[in-house]
């Protein structure tokens, strides 16, 4: 089984004791050399900065939620591959994009890592990605 993925709500725990303990998100801020106003943005789930996380032992990881397992949440690895497995049974990589309702030069960018996997979720079964956190090694 892999790393036990944390919710935001878990985040935001660890990240408000740790800025109590540092007297405020000022005092937060300048011991770990971090902008205030980044820390408050974490801290409220507005944005949520990698910089933020690490300094409570957390990285944020995406995951895509599988619609037809409910609460399952896929790897970026599961949907390369589903994606992969997709394009072999069509033969071509362009039946593929033409079934994705997409180019081809789009599924190439896809698949090369090039550009994000939204264009196609849909069609593979899965959700629009969300953020959760593990813990450092």
């Amino acid at each position: 089984m892999g790393k036990l993925l944390l919710k935001p709500i878990d985040l935001c725990g660890r990240l408000n004791v740790a800025i109590r303990m540092a007297g405020g998100v000022p005092q937060f801020a300048r011991l770990h050399g971090l902008k205030a106003q980044v820390v408050r943005d974490t801290q409220n789930l507005k944005s949520i900065s990698a910089d933020v996380t690490k300094t409570v032992g957390l990285v944020p990881v995406l995951r895509y939620p599988v619609r037809a397992q409910a609460g399952r949440l896929a790897t970026v690895g599961e949907v390369q591959e589903k994606l992969n497995n997709f394009v072999a049974q069509h033969e071509t990589q362009r039946a593929a994009a033409i079934v994705l309702g997409i180019s081809e030069g789009s599924l190439s960018n896809i698949q090369n890592a090039r550009r994000g996997f939204t264009p196609v979720l849909s069609a593979l079964g899965f959700g629009l990605p969300v953020t959760r956190f593990v813990a450092m090694p």
